[in-house]
């Protein structure tokens, strides 16, 4: 999945450069905040899926989680492609 490598190529640019008015850098300190943006796009993500169901408003609404989970990620330093090998290794498990 290329997009995910360049986006988390640009939140650790924006991590390293600090830009005044990039969003990811105003954020990306603050990891409270960060947790709740997750969270508060977890719900919307779930809602979206309960309402008049809207294939481009779901779709929005996971990459805004997708999105704030890579800041999460990059905040504690945790290297996403573990995700990589965490779903690889539940795919070759046998059903129980």
């Amino acid at each position: 999945m290329n997009f995910i490598k360049k986006t988390l190529h640009k939140i650790k640019i924006r991590k390293l450069k600090k830009k005044k008015y990039s969003y990811i850098s105003l954020i990306i300190k603050d990891k409270e905040y960060i947790k709740k943006k997750v969270i508060e796009e977890a719900f919307e993500f779930c809602n979206e899926s309960k309402k008049n169901f809207c294939k481009k408003k779901f779709v929005s609404e996971f990459s805004d989680l997708l999105f704030h989970s890579l800041l999460l990620f990059e905040i504690h330093n945790v290297p996403f492609n573990l995700v990589k090998d965490e779903m690889n290794r539940r795919i070759k498990k046998k059903p129980v």
